[in-house]
């Protein structure tokens, strides 16, 4: 299955304002236009699910759900082996269907929890969880496409092992401290992109690269 990455960046690559802070800290800084929403909403709905990475759930406290409209069925989907996310997150609310990554080591009261919330637990290695184990259980539960809005370290493992399609840019008026999260977090070859669009919104820029 190959997965789109959706996310927005400073112009130096910076996607949260410090370590450890949370994205939406920058909504009080830019004051986005509500066109930047509809147009991250509608690239959302293009996609079966949405793909978070565990530490963006635990800063953050989502629901991935903001782009629900009728007729579309929202899927949240990420990878928890160690049973980090606490139960009293949204992404346990049971409003929308989710699914979390599991291993063999995943504590068993953790897996209850997840039974006890409707969440559906996705087999993905024996001790480590593996994207493409993960990716593939996704795939057997219909979902046939996901749009990643993950941090800088689930980012680059997408692009590092082959999985990414296109990355769909928001490029924000914004510099900010470049020992934050980088959009690719860590070392890595280089990958070379198509533009395929490129759209103003406000004082913002949607590109979308294809990989």
């Amino acid at each position: 299955m190959r997965v789109d990455i959706l996310t927005a960046s400073s112009i130096n690559g910076i996607i949260t304002p410090g370590r450890g802070a949370c994205s939406h800290d920058l909504v009080p800084i830019l004051k986005p236009v509500r066109e930047l929403w509809e147009a991250k909403y509608e690239i959302r709905r293009r996609h079966d699910a949405v793909l978070v990475g565990s530490n963006t759930v635990l800063s953050n406290d989502p629901t991935m759900s903001s782009h629900a409209a009728p007729g579309y069925e929202v899927v949240r989907a990420t990878i928890d082996s160690a049973g980090r996310i606490p139960p009293r997150f949204r992404f346990f609310d049971g409003s929308v269907r989710t699914l979390v990554g599991v291993t063999d080591t995943t504590p068993a009261s953790y897996r209850k929890l997840l039974e006890e919330r409707g969440v559906e637990a996705v087999s993905c290695g024996a001790e480590r969880p593996e994207l493409s184990l993960f990716l593939a259980g996704l795939e057997e539960r219909g979902v046939r496409s996901a749009v990643c809005e993950g941090g800088g370290i689930l980012n680059r493992a997408l692009l590092d092992q082959g999985f990414v399609g296109r990355i769909h840019l928001l490029l924000l008026e914004v510099i900010l401290d470049a020992g934050s999260v980088n959009l690719f977090e860590g070392p890595g070859a280089p990958f070379p992109l198509r533009l395929e669009t490129l759209e103003r919104i406000g004082e913002s820029v949607l590109l979308t690269y294809s990989v």
